[in-house]
This record gives C-alpha cells, structure tokens and sequence, in this order.
C-alpha cells in the first residue's frame, strides 16, 4: 500500500515488512507469542491484527459466506514476519476460530446516541477450548454473554459419520478437517455489542477474541458494518398561530384501505388545534394504493408525503416517519393510517402533558364496519405508566394514542437496529420514561379499528393464558423449547433496548431507574435479580396484571438460560438434550407463537418471507428452493441449479432463496455443490439468499419467481401480492401429495396445484399424468394444460456402456437395492423392497455367488436384515463422480417408486447394464418404462410382484448381450439437453 505521497506504509513483500521485527524488539519482549503487546495500546493492538487480516496472509479468513450469515476462519498467527509477505505457516490453519453466525448482522446501521448489535452464533478452535470470549470494537473488549454452550447441529454438520450420542471415549475425528478434536459441540455464544458514538467514522469493525486453554490469543473479524448518517429534520411552515404549540403529525402507511385512510385524514384536518402539520412516511405502497394517497390528500398543504425507495416495514417505517419531524416543532403525535380521531384528541393531550415527557389516552375498540368491540383499551390489565420495569416487559403506551416532547426524539432516534420485533411506540415510551414522566388521560380520544391488517391487533395485545392454562398447554419438551424461544425473541430483544437506553439516557435518569435498567442487563449473571422477576411473575398471575405475566415468562426463560450452562458437557447426551441453538428467525410469524406445535410447524412452512420492495433493487428471477442440505443433496437439486445456470447463460440475473431454515455448513459447501453435473461455477454469478435468516429481502416489482416445491410455491404465490407478475414458474417434480399421508399436508400440497402458474414437469410421463386427472394447468382441458406448461428430462448421471466381455467375466454376480427407510422416502417402498427380497433369498433366486447391495440412505445404518441369516450391506454415499463407475459393478437393480415420475435411478442402474425392477403405478407401465430402456422390468407394487420381476432379472443377468444393448437408454444424459434453448424460450416467456 501507499500512503501520501508515495511514502511507504505497510508496503508487504518490500523494505516495509521490517516493520513487525521493530514492533516486536522496541514495543514488547514477544507480543505476537505471548498475545501480550505491554507497549501497544490495544485499539493498536486491534488495528494491527486488522491489517494483518488484510495481507497476503489472509487465507479466505474473511469472506467465505455460508449458511445463515457469514462463515469465516481466523488464521491470524504472531511470531513471524514471513507471514506478512503472504508466506502460510503450517499452524496457520490449526490455530484458527471457526465461526458461524446464526443471523445476518445488519449492514447499515446508525448510531446516533449509542446503539447495540445481538449477535448470535457459534465459535470454537480445533486446536484447544475457549476459555474466555470477547468482542472487540473500535479496540475496546466487551466479553460476550454466553460462550461454550451446546450446539448439536453444529456437531452434526462438521461429523456426519459419527452419531454424536455415542461419542465416549472418542478424542479424534480424522475425517472432519474443521474439527479434528471434536471440540464444535461446546460453541454456542451470544451477547449484545455495545457502540458508542463514532464520530466521522464511516465503518465499524466488529473483531472476535478468543483466549485459548493453550494461551494463545487468537482475534478473527466476524462483521463490517457501514454507518448511516442521521437524516436532518427538514424545515417547515407552520399554520398557526405563534400563541398555538406547533405539532408534528407523523404517519405512516403502506397499502391503505382507502376508505379508513379518508376517514383519518378527515379526523385530523378537523382537530380544533390549528397549528399542526402531517408528515407522511408511505413504506413503498403499490403505485395504484400510493395514487389513492395523493388523491385524498389533494392540495392540502399542511400534509407532507414522502414515499420511501425500499419496504421497511411498520418499525422502521415509522422510524422514517419522526426523522422527518422539524426540530422547531413543540410536540409530536403519532398516527396510524386506519383510525379515526376526535376532534379535540391533540387538545386534550396538550393540556393534560403537563411536565412530563408522553402523555397518551384511552381509545375506543371498533371494527371496520364501526361496530363498538369496547369502549376501553384496559379490558383485562392494569394501565400501569410509571414503572421503568413493567414498561420494559410489558409495554402499556400504544403510539396513535401518544403525545410526545420533541426533544424526546433526540434520544429515541435513531431506533435500535430491528432485529428483532421490535414496536415503535414501545422503544418511544422507554425513552419518554427514562428521560421523566409519562401521564395518561382516562378516556378515549380516538377509535381503533380492530382489522386483520392491523399490526397488533386489541385482543392480541391482552392475552394472556392463566396459570392453569400454561400447565396444560404443553408438555415438558414443548415448554422447554417455548423456554428458550422466549430467551432468544424476548429476552435477548429487551437486553437490546435495556443496553441501549443505558448508552443514550443514563445522564437523564435517576438513580432507581438505572438501577432497574442495569439489573435487567444482568440478570442471568444474578441470582437476587432472577428471584425479583419470578416474585413479579407469580404476583401477575394472581389477580388483574398489569404485564399480563411477562415476568413469569421472563423468569423460564432466564432459567432456561441457567439450565443449559449447567447441562453443558464435552459430548453431546441422550438423555439431557438442552441445546443453545436458536429459533430460526428473531422476528417470529404473528399469531404461530401460541398454536400447538404441528400447526405451528406447519404455518411457518408455508409463512410468506418478508420480502421488502425496493424501486431501486435490479430485477430478478427469484428460485425458491426448501434449503442447502448436502445429506439430502440428490437429482431434485441438481435439476434446480442447473435451471438457475441455464437461465444465466440466457443473461437472467437468478438469485436462489431458500425457505426453510438453513442449518450449519461445511465452509466448503459451495465448492462441494459446484462438483456435480453441470454446476461448475455456478456460484460464480448466482447470488443466495438464505429467507428464514434474513430480516428484509430486496424485491424489485418486476421480479419473477420459481417455485420447486409445494411449499415454495404457497411462498411464490404470496409473493405474487407485490410484483406485477400474475404467475409463476413451478418446477414439478413429483406430484408431491404422494409423499405423505392423506391430510393436512397432503391438502396443502393439492392446493398449490391451483396456484397461477406455468408447470415445468421434470418428465412427461408426469405431465401426462396430470393431464390424464386434470390436475394443475390442466384442470381447464388438455389444451389449455399444453399450452400452460413443458417438460423435460432429468439428465441422468452418464454411465459408459459395460461391454459384453466385462460382463461374461464376472464370477460374482451383484444386486443393487436402492434403499431408503426414511419417513420422507415412503414412496421409494423401501419395507416392500426388503419383504420382496427376503422373499426371494427364500424362493433361492439368489443362491450362492451373489451379493446384496444397498444405496441411498443417509441414516448411519451399514446392514439391512433379510432374516434367515441373509442380509443388504449398505454402501455410504459417494461422490457423484463415483458413483457412475460403482453402478457398472452391478448386474441387478432393485429401484421402486410408487407415484407418476419414473425415478431417476432406475433409468441410471439400466444404462449401467443392469436389469432392474421398478413399480408401475397409474400411466407409468411397463410399456412406457420398456420405451426408456429394454433393461427396465416394470412390476406390479406387491410382493409376489416384485418376487417374480426379481427371478427374471436374476435369470436374465446372463444375457449380456441384452444388457449392454439396453444400456442404450433413451434419457437425458446431459443438462444443457435437458434444459435446451427451445424450452427455456418458452420459460423465459413467463419469467418475461
């Protein structure tokens, strides 16, 4: 590098390398072994390893995104200056962090008056135990709120081959290079990161430090975030007179209901207080609903709108909307776009403020249609205002009945950073509090209309299960895991506000609130504390409460908290399995947190992502796809991606989203991913976007969508709402309710059927079955159907055809049993497959001289008893590139599938020369299977069926010219084939 002009700075591989030999020898006797710089101030410190990161010595230490956020290795060494001209030292790679972030952090934040990060994840080095773990910001070290915790799936991930409850006595895992020691069980970590002010600075850098039982000090960068500025309150013309104080009305909306947003605006144009002015935040509305807006509000100029670029969401939206307060005006008022006020509403605030900081009111309860629901926000609580704790857990100040001193806007901008669930009117009355006193004006100054689009609904914000409710609402499992739901999406969330109004308030609040707010800070570490929220607890669940028990739900939570250090062992156990993973998302689906479990699972499958639109985000062609999953990573998938690169080679910008949650990867996913067919290089241009992790996804309102599965294509179908398409794309692959069986998911699955879209079948005996029933496109007719959709062929793994010599020399002959005893594979018959083989190890159709193979689990399983002795050795998983030349070692398949597709391995064991027994099921005959290859017997699914298809193979297996002839399949062998330009013409037309 260069600094001024052309003075040397740093300049790796020259005369500047001499520089870490003078650190050493003039600055400490050895900083870079020992971790100890006495003579470096430690923001120096910091710095230093920051450049050394950014050399030629950085091996992917930095950048190597993975599942949910970011995956990053620290191979930061001290000891010699070699490593600074990009030299990699042999305890380079041992000596580093692995770690895993659970969540994207933000990456913009702003800081204002202080702010704070959740961060969340997992972290350990192979080569010894963390003893002590730290964040670093701008030099100063903040120790993390919980480390070395159990995370089984990163166990998991990093040892696929071991079953982690029967680890006793194992120290090593020479297969797993990440994690030879077997030390990733015990890295779960979490903490809040405190920012102060920063100045001019236009970047934070948000270091790791991890001090190791060895004694070696190892630092690793595991976030950049740029700071935004803070927008300048824009100057305004008041109306008034100087004699009325001047209010700032700030709104927000998003797709109005027109006819609520009329009758609003109408309540505050007839306020007997004159002296006011509207600011609009509209959160990227649809044009046709943006229009409306104009339209209502006309030439009135007392009414500002700004129509923000991007979808931000209610928070954030409403953040927008007080940046654009005036720093002249006297008060603010808050409002929603669907209420209706009374016309003395900002009046009576006014006068009833008084001294203190917010004053709010009561607010009748109506529904759209304005029928009177209660004449009282306070049907089941205590309105309680003056208690910083109560407030904290519970908020009790709802925004569009609020009041508020503009100064108050000084400390509450900027909001915190929205991880979580956060409610505006909730941080506004924290604040408000800290600063002074709230008041309230028993009687309702507006009506709340109660609708299914409101934000938080009356009754939602009210409820609260009694004591003999939350006994039975679950079992111990379930109540453990709601315990640490809750540790995570409430307690964590608050720590957040708690952390930041210490940053921001401190200097205004007495003595007992910032006791309360330091208390709450720590009260996993403090056991008084814990007992002071369970005392709260239990005295709200007596009574009328006034938090509506969230103490109680707190105090599980914090003791969840306990519980699990307790718990916490070198290897994972049977029979305590508390484990530190986190919920998918912070921000939860609203109304899934109270259902029972299968429903909950269930609706958040088919949840919508939280798309955020965007009119400057560039226009994409969105693949939904369920997750990133190497263990389960078959044909369906590699069809998938090979689509994406296709429509990139025809310059379609692809990014592939996931829609469940992704678990922990190996850092070298992308590269294992890019080893199969036709993926080389696929992630050179794809972008990923991992939906459940991420808080906004950028969307443009030309963007497309590809759906790939039953549930992706309810998400597809959802997301149709904000773009201008009509349909989607679904990639069918299976008519999917076959896979489970007959209910709600199978229900679910039919539905998506109906959705609007183009059908991609993935072979045409699908397509003809769909169109046989009249299912999906075709539900019109034959010709609407054809018109509706294509179909294409799963290249196959291409397999060189066996020659009849090789063949004849074979002493042992071999049977290959395509076996998968998963829950999810039922449709594979894998009990039908065993039955029919033990069947015929009976009927001695597989005397001596042969072998029973078995391929296609992922269960740990390495035998498959027939009875009598006999029995299926199971091959593990090879590598695609293998497994071709493992085929040609067979000469009898077995490969079932009870539904329309055809299988892919079937077709893949018959061009390997073998004479394999499939099913037939509906269309799919032998006649139609015998079209594909000769090699294929096409038996009906039972086990005299199967048995006799079995005896023919097995006969037949001598005829080798019959086998290499039938190796001659007529399949797809290559994706560029599958996928070719005629097709995707007729693709792109709908993703137009």
């Amino acid at each position: 590098r260069r600094h001024g002009r052309g003075m040397p700075y740093w300049n790796v591989g020259c005369t500047g390398i001499s520089v870490l030999p003078l650190l050493r020898s003039r600055c400490s006797p050895l900083p870079f072994v020992s971790g100890e710089c006495s003579g470096i101030t430690p923001a120096c410190q910091s710095r230093l390893w920051c450049l050394l990161g950014r050399s030629g010595a950085r091996t992917r230490a930095g950048t190597l995104p993975s599942s949910p956020a970011r995956w990053r290795c620290s191979e930061r060494t001290r000891g010699a200056a070699a490593a600074w001209s990009g030299l990699r030292l042999a305890r380079v790679h041992q000596a580093g962090l692995h770690i895993q972030l659970d969540f994207e952090l933000p990456e913009e934040i702003a800081v204002g008056g202080g702010t704070a990060l959740f961060v969340c994840g997992s972290c350990f080095s192979p080569e010894a135990r963390i003893s002590s773990l730290e964040f670093v910001v701008g030099g100063v070290p903040q120790p993390v709120m919980a480390h070395g915790l159990p995370r089984l799936e990163v166990f998991r991930s990093l040892h696929p081959k071991l079953d982690p409850f029967a680890t006793r006595g194992i120290s090593e895992d020479p297969s797993s290079s990440a994690d030879p020691f077997l030390r990733s069980y015990r890295s779960g970590f979490w903490g809040i990161v405190r920012i102060a002010p920063q100045g001019a600075a236009r970047e934070l850098e948000l270091l790791l430090r991890a001090e190791l039982e060895s004694g070696r000090t190892v630092i690793a960068e595991i976030a950049r975030v740029r700071l935004e500025e803070a927008p300048s309150p824009a100057s305004t013309n008041w109306p008034g007179t100087s004699a009325e104080p001047s209010v700032a009305v700030c709104m927000a909306t998003y797709n109005p209901p027109i006819d609520l947003f009329e009758r609003q605006v109408d309540s505050i144009r007839s306020q007997t207080h004159r002296n006011w002015v509207c600011f609009v935040s509209d959160d990227c509305s649809n044009p046709e609903a943006y229009a409306a807006i104009r339209r209502v509000i006309g030439g009135d100029a007392r009414f500002v709108v700004s129509r923000s670029a991007l979808r931000r969401g209610f928070y954030r939206n409403f953040e927008r909307a007080l940046a654009m307060a005036p720093s002249d005006a006297a008060y603010v008022a808050l409002a929603d776009q669907d209420d209706a006020w009374r016309p003395e509403k900002v009046v009576s605030l006014i006068e009833a403020i008084g001294g203190a900081q917010l004053v709010y009111s009561d607010a009748r309860i109506i529904t759209r249609g304005g029928e009177l629901l209660s004449d009282t926000w306070w049907t089941r609580r205590h309105n309680n205002h003056s208690s910083l704790l109560s407030l904290l857990v519970a908020n009790a100040v709802t925004g569009a009945a609020s009041l508020l001193r503009r100064e108050v806007l000084d400390y509450a901008l900027p909001f915190p950073p929205a991880q979580f669930a956060h409610f505006h009117d909730h941080w506004i009355a924290l604040v408000a509090l800290s600063l002074g006193d709230i008041t309230f004006i028993d009687r309702p100054l507006y009506d709340y209309v109660q609708h299914g689009g409101a934000s938080l609904g009356h009754a939602a914000a009210n409820q609260m299960p009694t004591l003999r409710e939350r006994l039975r609402q679950r079992g111990l499992r379930e109540r453990v895991r709601m315990w640490r739901l809750h540790y995570f999406v409430d307690v964590c969330r608050l720590a957040q506000f708690a952390t930041i109004l210490s940053l921001r308030c401190s200097d205004r609040m007495t003595g007992s609130k910032c006791r309360t707010v330091e208390r709450f800070i720590y009260t996993d570490r403090s056991l008084a504390s814990l007992a002071r929220l369970a005392t709260r607890g239990a005295r709200e669940l007596v009574g009328t409460p006034e938090t509506l028990g969230a103490e109680w739900m707190l105090f599980h939570a914090f003791a969840w908290r306990r519980m699990l250090a307790l718990s916490a062992r070198d290897r994972p156990q049977r029979r305590l399995r508390l484990d530190a993973m986190p919920p998918t998302s912070l921000i939860q689906q609203p109304g899934h947190g109270g259902l029972h479990n299968s429903a909950r699972i269930l609706g958040d499958k088919i949840a919508p992502l939280r798309w955020a639109i965007s009119e400057d985000a560039p226009r994409r062609v969105n693949l939904l796809i369920p997750t990133i999953d190497l263990r389960h990573f078959f044909g369906g998938y590699i069809a998938k991606l090979n689509l994406a690169r296709r429509l990139m080679e025809h310059g379609r910008r692809i990014r592939l989203v996931t829609v469940d949650p992704v678990g922990p990867m190996p850092a070298d996913w992308r590269r294992t991913v890019e080893a199969y067919s036709g993926l080389s290089g696929l992630f050179d241009e794809l972008e990923v976007t991992f939906g459940r992790e991420s808080p906004r996804i950028e969307l443009s309102r030309s963007d497309t969508f590809i759906a790939t599965t039953w549930w992706t294509a309810h998400v597809a179908r959802q997301a149709l709402e904000l773009v201008a398409s009509d349909r989607f794309v679904y990639l069918i692959q299976e008519y999917e309710p076959f896979t489970f069986v007959m209910g709600s998911y199978a229900a679910l699955a039919a539905q998506s059927y109906r959705f609007p879209h183009f059908g991609l079948f993935s072979s045409q005996l699908l397509r003809d079955y769909f169109r046989t029933h009249g299912i999906g496109v075709y539900a019109a007719g034959a010709a609407v159907g054809d018109a509706a959709s294509a179909s294409f062929e799963n290249a196959i793994t291409p397999v060189d055809s066996p020659s009849p010599d090789e063949l004849a020399r074979r002493r042992t002959r071999r049977l290959l049993f395509y076996a998968r005893p998963e829950p999810h594979a039922a449709r594979n018959m894998f009990e039908l497959g065993v039955l029919a083989l033990a069947r015929a190890i009976e009927a001695e159709v597989f005397q001596s001289g042969w072998e029973l193979r078995g391929i296609g689990t992922v269960e740990n399983a390495r035998r498959i008893s027939l009875g009598g002795g006999a029995s299926v050795d199971l091959v593990p998983k090879v590598e695609q590139r293998e497994y071709a030349s493992f085929l040609r070692e067979h000469d009898v398949g077995l490969a079932l599938m009870y539904t329309p597709h055809p299988s892919l391995v079937p077709i893949e064991m018959a061009a390997a020369g073998m004479l394999t027994v499939t099913s037939s099921f509906d269309n799919k005959t032998p006649e139609s299977m015998t079209a594909i290859s000769p090699n294929l017997i096409t038996a009906e699914p039972t086990v005299e069926g199967i048995v006799a298809a079995l005896c023919r193979a097995a006969v037949a297996s001598a005829d080798v010219e019959r086998r290499v002839l039938g190796s001659k399949v007529r399949w797809s062998t290559n994706w560029d084939d599958s996928f070719n330009d005629e097709l995707l013409t007729r693709v792109l037309s709908v993703l137009r």
